[in-house]
């Protein structure tokens, strides 16, 4: 196990590695335009488009739906190409897609449609973009700086759910919310150039005739990777069964805070902006901790955070400050076990997986957690226009907490990797 003095020696290699810093800071900021696209296109739909519970599920639907459908065939496909290039494209791509919403906006043109299609085709993108960054990060950061590496990439997308909400609620009150919009596409063009600057080059793949691969040995080999190694596949099913039960709290929670208690989009925002300072310090603390208990024990000390918490969320409700407080302190305690659990996952996926199997074993992965969200978000979406919005709220945190039983075994208890 790795001493508890030797953190800070891979904390200077990592900040003074040039590489590192483009590929940490264009996704740092990459994620704050993402942050601030996903904050303010359900305010644009419910505040400007009259959007019902089921419509903006749909909207979280769409654009995970990509999730489920691509990432096996995405990561055969990658596993004999460089990532650095797929990453690129990808970027540039959802940012010409995510540009052309301002466009519409400015001249009176944006419909439930465009905002869907768009949804898609990011969606579609980011198994892509996602797929590839995964795998690339162990090829050119040491094995031994993979924790502190992904611990990091965890803080981007902690600080980016600080700062978009708050950022974005106030750009909306000066503007629109759908201007807002506008910076995630920049966001994505600053992600792709800081790749293009990146010297590492990945070694030239064998390239293999078509005639010569077995597409279904190759997709078998991704889903043994998942279900044949013991820790991969209890992570895996947590996260799938996690992230439905998000999906239902992100339904519910945007609606009964601004429709139903009728609490302004900044507000919104600035409960966000709780959340967010709660996911930076998990993602930056929880090294720490897996460090001294190892990562299984981390992982649930983590998820204690990151369910009960949101049982605070419908706790409260009629009196403004009620709401406000309660709302906080569950997204600063869920975010920050969500945050903590994220790094953990992916570290233990990325030591305990063979690098030649990385691209097909997170895009197995990623079938499993993220293709669940589509499904989560509809039933959230029906579920807020049957029951109400603060009944689901109550729902969603026991889809939580019965993630947690994959990974409360003996297996990820006692796990400790070097």
């Amino acid at each position: 196990m790795t001493s508890l003095t030797k953190p800070a020696g891979k904390e200077r290699s990592l900040i003074h590695d040039r590489d590192f810093r483009l590929f940490w800071g264009g996704d740092l900021i990459s994620q704050l335009g993402a942050e601030m696209m996903l904050f303010a296109l359900p305010l644009v739909m419910v505040s400007t488009l009259d959007a019902s519970g089921t419509q903006i599920g749909l909207l979280e639907a769409f654009y995970t739906l990509p999730f489920f459908a691509l990432p096996i065939f995405v990561g055969v496909w990658q596993e004999r190409r460089a990532r650095r290039p797929v990453m690129i494209v990808s970027d540039f791509l959802r940012g010409a897609l995510v540009l052309t919403i301002p466009l519409a906006a400015l001249v009176d043109r944006l419909s439930l449609a465009q905002i869907y299609v768009v949804a898609v085709l990011v969606g579609a993108l980011t198994v892509v973009y996602d797929i590839a960054a995964k795998s690339y990060l162990p090829r050119f950061v040491p094995d031994a700086s993979l924790g502190s590496a992904n611990s990091k990439l965890t803080t981007d997308q902690a600080l980016s759910a600080t700062l978009g909400p708050g950022l974005g609620g106030w750009l909306a009150g000066l503007s629109s919310a759908a201007s807002v919009i506008f910076l995630n596409a920049v966001g994505y063009f600053v992600s792709a150039l800081a790749l293009l600057r990146m010297r590492h080059r990945e070694p030239a793949h064998e390239q293999v005739p078509a005639e010569s691969r077995n597409l279904r040995r190759e997709l078998a080999e991704g889903f043994a990777a998942v279900f044949k190694n013991p820790p991969v596949r209890a992570i895996a099913l947590h996260a799938t069964i996690y992230n439905m039960g998000g999906a239902l709290v992100n339904v519910g929670f945007v609606v009964y805070f601004v429709r139903d208690q009728g609490l302004s989009q900044f507000s919104f925002g600035m409960v966000a902006v709780v959340g967010g300072i709660g996911a930076i310090c998990g993602a930056l603390g929880i090294p720490l901790l897996f460090d001294r208990i190892g990562y299984g024990k981390a992982l649930l000390v983590a998820l204690f955070f990151g369910t009960f918490a949101y049982f605070l969320l419908p706790a409260f409700t009629g009196s403004e400050s009620a709401v406000h407080g309660a709302s906080a302190v569950g997204f600063f305690f869920g975010f920050g076990g969500s945050a903590a659990g994220s790094v953990i996952a992916v570290t233990v996926r990325q030591k305990v997986t063979p690098p030649e199997l990385h691209a097909r074993m997170n895009a197995t992965y990623r079938l499993m957690n993220f293709g669940s969200i589509p499904f989560g978000a509809v039933l959230g979406g029906v579920m807020v226009d049957g029951i109400g919005a603060r009944e689901t709220l109550w729902v969603a945190p026991l889809f939580l907490l019965a993630s947690v039983l994959p990974v409360a075994t003996r297996t990820m208890w006692t796990l400790r990797l070097n």
